[in-house]
């Protein structure tokens, strides 16, 4: 179960190379601010994603972009390694058990459904996007449903992090419990 959540964080740990990009981004939207440029380089022919050219707004779109980028991803890992949000403190006190057996439930009553529902909508969203061929108004990025897109990729990997988690335990709830060899002196 470790190596498929493994594979499933593989994104999230690509995507905290985008920091890098984003700071950049950052400190380029600064300067142009700063020094009243609107447009780096403009050029005639449509590029995918970028359009015609790379502006402010390209600089803001891609901001955006970045950020939710390593948010969707980034939260698949934060499952992995039990860095979400949970609320350990209502369960802190409780049994071994019992804390496993509210894991289960919180994975397959609340988790898995809200990420099957998101994946849906996420899906039809980014199709509609891609339908329509949903780009910038204002100069920025072109290819919306690409950004989109990455809405149901990121909790259809949730979703399936979280029936590994489900099915690991269940396993967990299911051994039996270890028998402590000081009684039996």
């Amino acid at each position: 179960m470790k190596r498929v959540l493994d594979v499933l964080v593989l994104p999230g740990k690509w995507v905290g190379w985008l920091v890098l990009p984003l700071i950049l981004s950052v400190c380029l939207t600064v300067l142009a601010a700063r020094f009243g440029w609107n447009a780096f380089v403009r050029w005639d022919q449509s590029l995918p994603v970028i359009g015609q050219g790379i502006t402010v707004n390209t600089l803001a779109d891609l901001q955006w972009y970045i950020f939710a980028i390593m948010a969707i991803f980034g939260g698949v890992y934060a499952f992995r390694d039990g860095q979400h949000v949970s609320v350990d403190v209502f369960s802190a006190g409780l049994p071994h058990r019992v804390q496993l057996g509210l894991r289960l439930v919180g994975d397959l009553v609340f988790l898995l459904p809200f990420c099957a529902i998101i994946f849906w909508y996420g899906w039809s969203f980014a199709l509609t996007s891609f339908n329509s061929g949903e780009g910038s108004t204002y100069g920025g990025l072109m290819d919306r449903w690409l950004i989109k897109s990455i809405i149901p990729i990121g909790f259809a990997l949730l979703g399936i992090a979280a029936i590994v988690r489900a099915i690991a335990t269940t396993g967990e709830i299911l051994r039996p419990a270890p028998t402590d060899e000081s009684n039996f002196e």
